[in-house]
């Protein structure tokens, strides 16, 4: 039981709040939201709901919002399916990214809530949403999350430098639902490996995707891919801090382009070829767990161990395509001012040699005839 709740604990962002690329705190969003945490809860409450119940048993969830302000606030509510985010963390904003083949039920399709909710002046209220389950048995677990949005106001507008800033904030509260408290086990596999780019970096994606309606916690990641023929060329990525919704896939990007400020450096550009990926996660960490890797110089067990080796194929038209686009690899540009500048020049040199040419032979041959 506190392994359950640990996973699913582990698996969200109980509080986010977004304004626009910076964190704020909670002061700022003008309201709060508080869960309402109540019957058929599975363990502790930890600030988000973990229901346990029947098949087309049906439970009302509920929630307190609170505004702080002396004037109406207008809230946006939606709910979105758990997914993994591209940095390889659960996510639950609606719609962001569609749904993973492998989900074979998504829990929005089960949860109702009002589309927006107004919180008076200095008051409360309270906003319902009804979980109704599946009509079949599942095993493991369905996730979601509840969002919490101000619709914006002319208020909240903010002028600077003759620009119109607009500061969003936003609360996600987690739902998990189980028929039953049975363990499953996640599932990891390898799909497409290939080049792509993200944010104008060359990168080598691998797309990865746990199957099974489990959370994949403690993701520990070595990745390496290498060049046939060139034994000088390696790409690495480590990442022992990544995470898993059920049923869900992502890009797991290892770089290729320096990454970051660049200091004056550039990337080297990505070559065409046959490359080499070799992969190996853990997942689960438990003192006893049955697979064991050292981590930060201590060895660590886990629950779960895939390895994964697979070749891939980078075209000579998709390495020129990608380094063009990439903004660390120097391109070799002709300035073709200063080339017609320097053609220029040599044609006027050119003709300034031919005509001193002619003006000392007719000066010889008037030299001759005298």
């Amino acid at each position: 039981m506190k392994k359950l709740k640990f996973i699913v604990l582990s698996g969200f962002i109980t509080l986010l709040f977004i304004a626009g690329s910076n964190f704020v705190h909670a002061d700022s969003a003008n309201f709060t939201v508080h869960p309402n945490i109540g019957e058929n809860q599975v363990g502790e409450s930890f600030g988000y709901f973990n229901v346990l119940l029947k098949p087309k048993q049906s439970q009302l969830l509920t929630f307190t919002l609170y505004n702080n302000k002396t004037e109406p606030i207008k809230v946006s509510t939606t709910f979105g399916t758990a997914f993994t985010s591209q940095s390889g963390n659960p996510g639950y904003t609606p719609d962001l990214v569609k749904p993973d083949p492998s989900l074979k039920i998504n829990l929005k399709d089960y949860v109702t809530l009002p589309r927006d909710v107004t919180i008076p002046a200095k008051s409360s209220v309270i906003v319902s949403s009804r979980l109704t389950m599946p009509d079949q048995l599942f095993s493991g677990v369905i996730a979601g999350g509840f969002n919490f949005e101000a619709v914006s106001s002319a208020s909240d507008h903010a002028q600077k430098n003759g620009v119109s800033i607009t500061n969003k904030y936003r609360y996600v509260y987690g739902l998990v639902a189980q028929n039953s408290l049975n363990k499953v086990d996640p599932v990891l596999t390898l799909g497409h490996v290939g080049a792509n780019q993200v944010n104008q970096r060359n990168v080598i994606t691998a797309h990865l995707t746990n199957t099974e309606a489990a959370y994949l916690m403690q993701m520990n990641t070595d990745a390496t891919v290498t060049k046939y023929g060139d034994k000088k060329l390696n790409y690495s990525y480590h990442n022992a801090m990544m995470e898993m919704a059920p049923q869900s896939s992502f890009d797991l990007a290892i770089p290729v382009s320096i990454q970051g400020v660049l200091n004056g450096k550039t990337s080297e550009p990505l070559k065409p070829g046959k490359y080499h990926l070799k992969m190996v996660v853990f997942g689960g960490k438990d003192d006893k767990g049955n697979y064991q890797t050292l981590l930060n110089g201590k060895v660590t067990n886990y629950d779960y161990q895939w390895t994964f080796e697979k070749d891939f194929r980078i075209t000579g038209a998709l390495a020129s395509t990608l380094n063009k686009k990439d903004a660390t690899v120097q391109k070799f540009t002709i300035d073709w001012l200063l080339l017609i500048g320097f053609a220029i020049i040599f044609i006027l040199l050119f003709i300034i040699i031919i005509l001193l040419f002619k003006r000392r032979k007719n000066e010889d041959d008037t030299v001759k005839k005298e």
